[in-house]
């Protein structure tokens, strides 16, 4: 499994349509194979900010994402959106559990 953590900054006044950029994101990784899991969080104390958490069953998989047509074309917009480039943490999974 291949995961990633993304952390955006998004520029003063943007923060909403950065968010509905995330959103397009997502309901295009409900579709998208390989995609295992792709959340878009906010923290609390931080409204210009996002943390999205990613997972692929490989790295293969993530580049297909990025070059996934419908995808590039929202990510193309995060050069207007954002104050700073998308800091990427790639992670190595050491255990999960599902709780409901």
């Amino acid at each position: 499994m291949f995961v990633l953590l993304v952390e955006l900054e998004a520029k003063a006044g943007k923060s909403a349509e950065l968010g509905e950029v995330l959103g397009a994101l997502l309901a295009l990784a409900k579709n998208e194979p390989g995609i295992r899991h792709y959340a878009v969080q906010q923290p609390d104390e931080h409204a210009d900010k996002y943390i999205l958490y990613e997972s692929y069953e490989d790295k293969a998989a993530w580049e297909a994402h990025l070059r996934f047509a419908p995808a590039a074309e929202q990510l193309k917009k995060f050069d207007t959106l954002l104050a700073f480039p998308p800091k990427l943490t790639f992670c190595n999974l050491v255990s999960a559990t599902s709780i409901t």
